[in-house]
Formats: structure tokens, sequence, C-alpha cells
């Protein structure tokens, strides 16, 4: 009797198996479990050569020394009808024979200056205009 008394006791010191406490209902993380929900990204193909900035390839070089020499250009043309109107400006104060003939030579001689002001202007905002173009500003 004495081997009985000892599996009985036996069984109810240690359990058979291990016990499992009661589930609270929440999974916890698992990464192996985690699926994405896109696609793995592709890096494009870069190849070793990259083409130029737009601005400096050779249409847009070509097209941005066609503006500067345009520009220029116009500068010229103003500089010598200023010129040309300064020059009789200043024939005309020299032949002035009354204070009012001076007095029209002088207002003369102000609205060349006005103009001269005016184009330089127009040229300073067309020049800042293409030098922004041209990111150099």
């Amino acid at each position: 009797m004495k081997i009985q008394e000892r599996s009985t006791t036996r069984s109810l010191d240690t359990p058979p198996s291990r016990l499992k406490p009661p589930s609270s209902g929440v999974t916890l993380w698992r990464p192996d479990l985690v699926l994405s929900g896109r696609a793995p990204r592709v890096a494009p193909h870069r190849s070793l050569v990259t083409p130029g900035e737009p601005a400096f390839r050779p249409e847009a070089v070509r097209a941005q020394v066609d503006a500067a020499q345009s520009l220029l250009q116009s500068f010229t043309e103003a500089r010598d009808q200023l010129s040309v109107q300064a020059a009789r400006a200043e024939a005309r104060e020299q032949h002035a024979t009354s204070d009012s003939e001076r007095v029209a030579a002088a207002m003369e001689t102000y609205r060349v200056k006005a103009e001269l002001d005016e184009m330089l202007t127009r040229t300073m905002r067309r020049m800042t205009a293409l030098m922004e173009g041209r990111s150099l500003r």
C-alpha cells in the first residue's frame, strides 16, 4: 500500500504538464507575421554618366547667348539714339539767342536725361531677368 500512497502524493505535488494562464485576448506583436501593404520598391537604374542641367545644354546656352546679344544690341541702339538727341539739345543750347530758347534747350536736355534713366532701368530689368534665367544671381 505504501507504493500507492507515494504515487498519489506525487501526482498532487507536481502537475503532469505545464499550466497555461488564461488568455487576455491581447496578442503580442510578432514581426514574422507583419505583412507590407505595398510591393517592395525597386530603385531605378542610375547610369554612370548623367546629362547636365537643362540650363547647361547646348540649346539652352545658345538661347541665352542670343538673348544676351539681343539685349546688348537694343542697348547699343538706344545709346545711339540718346547720343543724337543729346547732341541736338546741346547744339540747340549753344545756338540759343534768347532766354526762352535756352530754357527750351535745358528742358530738352532733361527729357534726354529722363529717357536715359528709363532706358537704363529697362535694360537693368532685362539683364536681371536674363541672369535669373541662368541662375547666376
